[in-house]
């Protein structure tokens, strides 16, 4: 391995939130000669990756399925010495009591496909790119619109029952056709790629998806969890973030959470409140509970309740994990006090019973601007933001909400815009960031 010199004075850079885009952003940094505190209000770290155990075993609560598009994470999976294992099959229940069956993958054999693949050369060529902004304007229409437009119906008949059970919406709801395709682009069935560590499919992480982000953690110099964010003041010399065991004064701020949710904290212009409120997201929650009766052994889409919103509240999947265990994860729409109750109705349709709730989490889940709003050119405002006020910003709204998505994007970001420190040794074989931008000062 070949080292060069760094070139930059180091930086202290304060990161505000310890998901896997936090802690991506804030490895990177320091692998470059920077000095960084990352701040988590939760007592851990992960962000929407939380593993929880009950009966000795480990369940995700959220995201942890990894393609063979998932490469960044490989790489941090390799790096840490984690160690995977392949994923659950996925099977999709149409109806109470009717046979589990494949997911319908018609979109990759009626010709659809080579279709999609010239469209995507000639109005979204950078879709599989980190980050977002580069495509919002071409695929700005609502998803359903979009499908219709294009002749591309059977895509949303091989991918929307694992979209909707995955907590990115329903097809009816009017999401933008960017967040369905870059979701379609991330599964590796558009483009198989070669494996990764081992596995032909889908794969995970033994003992829970947090191992890895708490591995993440464990090699950074000050990671702060438990700790409030009070305010966030940015002056032209520097940043201050106020916190409830006392301030932090560093010279740049990365938000790692999204800009509607850090808004009551932050001295916000007027441009960042603007943005904020134009953020959408969906009310998602997994439900860890015990239940008897039901299929076993797969991720379970349930198509009758992933086919509208009309149906929000209900199940749209469940996941069995562990042969021989009676504990499942399940995944539901809206209100949290709907969630427990219209859970034992469907799980008694079909045909099993719900026992003891151990646990419901609630996400606001895939931050998103409209249709509308990608037309104007939401997405290349908030890049524009990036570095502005000594202040970044990375997470689900710049580069969409899959773990894999976050990581690249961030570590893309910390790359760009902040150069090795100097007597940083840097290897001459790292991946270069892949920029939608020029580099601000």
């Amino acid at each position: 391995m070949q080292e060069l010199p760094g070139t930059a004075a180091p930086r202290t850079v304060a990161v505000v939130g310890a998901g896997p885009g936090g802690l991506a952003v804030a490895r990177e940094l320091e692998r470059a000669g920077h000095r960084v505190t990352v701040l988590e209000e939760r007592e851990s770290v992960g962000g929407k990756c939380q593993s929880v155990h009950a009966d000795g075993r480990a369940y995700d609560l959220g995201g942890h399925i990894c393609t063979n598009r998932y490469e960044r994470i490989a790489e941090l999976l390799t790096e840490l010495d984690v160690e995977t294992e392949r994923t659950s099959r996925y099977r999709v229940l149409d109806a109470p009591g009717g046979a589990a069956a494949r997911q319908p993958m018609a979109f990759l054999r009626d010709g659809s496909l080579h279709r999609y693949r010239e469209l995507r050369e000639r109005e979204f060529p950078r879709i599989a790119e980190p980050g977002l902004a580069h495509s919002a304007r071409a695929l700005a229409a609502p998803v359903s619109e979009w499908l219709a437009e294009h002749g591309l119906e059977s895509m949303a008949d091989s991918f929307a029952t694992g979209w909707t059970a995955a907590g990115y919406g329903h097809l009816d709801d009017g999401v933008p056709a960017l967040y369905f395709v870059k979701y379609a682009e991330m599964t590796g069935l558009l483009d198989p790629g070669p494996e990764l560590l081992g596995h032909r499919g889908d794969f995970t992480v033994v003992g829970g998806f947090a191992t890895l982000w708490r591995r993440v953690a464990e090699e950074l110099k000050d990671v702060r969890c438990g700790v409030r964010v009070t305010s966030v003041e940015r002056r032209p010399d520097g940043v201050r973030v106020h916190t409830d065991s006392g301030p932090l004064d560093a010279d740049d701020v990365v938000l790692a959470v999204p800009p509607d949710r850090i808004l009551p904290v932050l001295d916000a212009r007027d441009e960042e409140r603007d943005l904020a409120a134009r953020i959408r997201s969906h009310a998602y929650h997994t439900t860890l509970a015990d239940a008897s009766g039901l299929p076993e052994d797969a991720f379970y889409f349930l198509a009758a309740h992933t086919a509208s919103r009309e149906t929000a509240g209900h199940c749209v999947s469940y996941h069995h994990r562990y042969p021989g265990s009676e504990v499942r994860t399940f995944y539901s729409y809206g209100r949290p006090e709907e969630v427990t109750a219209l859970l034992r109705e469907d799980v008694e349709a079909l045909g099993g019973q719900l026992g003891e709730v151990h646990l419901v989490r609630g996400w606001a889940f895939m931050p998103h601007f409209g249709s509308g709003d990608l037309r104007d050119g939401a997405l290349d405002r908030l890049d524009a933001l990036q570095g502005r006020d000594r202040t970044y910003w990375v997470g689900g709204l710049p580069a969409f909400e899959l773990v894999e998505c976050v990581v690249a994007h961030a570590q893309d970001l910390a790359r760009r815009r902040f150069p090795p420190a100097q007597g940083t040794p840097t290897r001459r074989e790292e991946r270069p960031a892949i920029s939608q931008e020029e580099p601000r000062t």
